[in-house]
This record gives structure tokens, sequence and C-alpha cells, in this order.
């Protein structure tokens, strides 16, 4: 019998799965083909699908079961999709997408149909066909509540992966009149400037949503600050009035070293002159009318008439 290593080669890019024209490509003929699944090298999943021995049974090669079944048009979407984009890393379901009327049948996996989805929407992430960034958000209305469609968004937008400019084109061009979910990306998006490209972090995000949604001055966001010679970058800032807003996560200041560089950092930027207000994500998330509030009182500004 041939060597394997080109059909463990192959299926490794696959996630242990091989279609007939895999096996066609690399030169194996039928009789080859069941020879090597009676000797327990290939197990047949279906007709033309076979799996290596050995390949363990992801949730990844679940998805690209379903992408194969669906007559190789399948492309991870949805819940799968904000998955393998790490913007929902806990969605544990099998959802994939096919432009077209019919949705075929693949076990445990949902096929949805979308006639927007075109070859320019699709990206390779984990070795899987996987909608666009721009593409999963605008999705997800039809199956997110709108705070979850909006911290994805933020989440998205924090880690890099897409822009405010890029959602609304793709918005403007998948928008026709009656399509699920659009309206929720609608008003997640709302008045929010693409300013917000410029954040480091999703909560860094939310903090300038709280700020936008309770009528203060946008601020200016990633400012750098020089003291003594030491270069600051810090997540907002409102200049002119020499207010800096840092948000305070759990992780990026966990640890003896990092929260004695953060106190020096502090005390730098306040005897420089500068008012430093800090939140937590608890803050931000839970308690956003307290967050305007204290923004509110650094700048100087007038509560509102609340009578």
């Amino acid at each position: 019998m041939r060597e394997i290593t080109d059909l463990a080669r192959q299926a490794a890019s696959t996630h242990g799965l091989l279609t007939n024209q895999d096996l066609d490509r690399l030169g194996y003929t039928r009789a080859q083909v069941r020879t090597l699944v009676a000797a327990g090298v290939l197990r047949r999943e279906r007709r033309g699908l076979y799996v290596l021995a050995g390949a363990p049974p992801t949730w990844e090669q679940q998805l690209m079961r379903g992408c194969l079944g669906a007559a190789g048009r399948g492309v991870v979407s949805r819940r799968s999709a904000m998955r393998a984009w790490d913007v929902r890393p806990w969605e544990t379901a099998l959802e994939v997408s096919v432009r077209g009327f019919a949705a075929p049948v693949v076990d445990g996996v949902v096929v949805h149909r979308s006639w927007d989805l075109t070859p320019e929407d699709v990206r390779e992430v984990r070795g899987l066909p996987v909608t666009s960034v721009a593409f999963t958000l605008v999705d997800a209305g039809a199956y997110l509540r709108d705070w979850e469609v909006e911290r994805a968004l933020d989440t998205a937008v924090g880690l890099g992966l897409v822009t405010i400019d890029e959602i609304r084109a793709l918005r403007r061009r998948v928008g026709r009149h009656g399509r699920t979910g659009v309206t929720a990306i609608d008003r997640v998006l709302g008045d929010v400037s693409a300013s917000v490209d410029l954040a480091e972090s999703p909560m860094e995000i939310a903090l300038m949503r709280v700020i936008d949604r309770h009528g203060l001055p946008a601020a200016t966001p990633q400012y750098p600050v020089e003291v003594d010679g030491q270069h600051f970058r810090i997540d907002l800032a409102y200049p002119e009035q020499r207010v800096l807003l840092e948000y305070d996560g759990y992780r990026e200041h966990i640890g003896a070293e990092q929260f004695e560089r953060d106190r020096r950092r502090q005390n730098a930027l306040v005897l420089a002159g500068w008012t430093v207000l800090r939140f937590t994500k608890s803050d931000v998330r839970s308690r956003p009318e307290w967050v305007a509030a204290e923004i509110r009182r650094a700048l100087g500004l007038r509560l509102p008439d609340l009578r």
C-alpha cells in the first residue's frame, strides 16, 4: 500500500475529513480507497466523505462536515462564526449558511439559507470557510437581543477585527426591505462614530457609548501623554479640561509588578495636573448613570435638570 503521509497532510488542513475530490487530487483510485477503508485507515462517513483514522471529533470537524455536506457550498455562520472569530467564544452551536433556495439537511448541523452571501463575504478561519466579521454582525440581529449584538460589535471592533465603516458598508449592501435582523444592527450602530475604531478594547468602546448616550462631549481615544520624559497612552481623554478616563480590567492589571506600575503611572499623571478617573467593567455595564455623573463632575458640567 502506498504511503499515507499525503493523506495525513491533507486531512490536517481539513480537520480530519477527506472528500472524493481530495483523494482524486492525491492520485488515489477508488480501489485503493476501498482498501484503505478495509484496513481502517479511512472511515466512510457518507458517500464521497471519509475521516482519517485517529482524527479527533472536534467542533471544527463537525462544522467542516456541515460545510461539505451542503454540497461543498456551506459557510460557517451565525453563532458558529461568532465563536470562530472569538467574538463569543463560548458558543457551541453548529450553524452553516448556503446561498440559494434549498437548505440541505446535514445531521447535527443547522443549515440556513442566505441570498446575500457572496464569495467576498467569506474568510478562512482555522481552516474553515467563515462569514466575515461584518456579515456575521449584520446577521446577529436574527438570533441575538440588541444588547448582545451591541457587545458582540464592541468586542469585534475592540479586537481590531472590523471597523464601523465596514459594518455600515455591508449594511447598505444587504439591507433590502424585509431582511431579518437588519434593524437590530441599525439600532446598535445608531450614531456611533468611526472614532471607536481607535479604541483598543471592547470596554473602552462601551465607555464611549456611555459618554454618547448621556449627552457628554466626545472624548479622544488612545490619547498620548508625556510626563517627565515618560510616554503614556490613555484610553480616553479630554485634553482641554485635562481629564483622563481609564478602564481597569482585571486581566490587564493583575500581578504585583503591574499593580505598582499602574500606581506610579497614576501618581505621575496627577502630579502633572491631570484628573484621572478609573472605571471597571461592572461600573460601565451596571452603573452607566453613575459613570456619566462622575465624568460630568470632572468636566465641570452642570447635571441635567431631572424635574
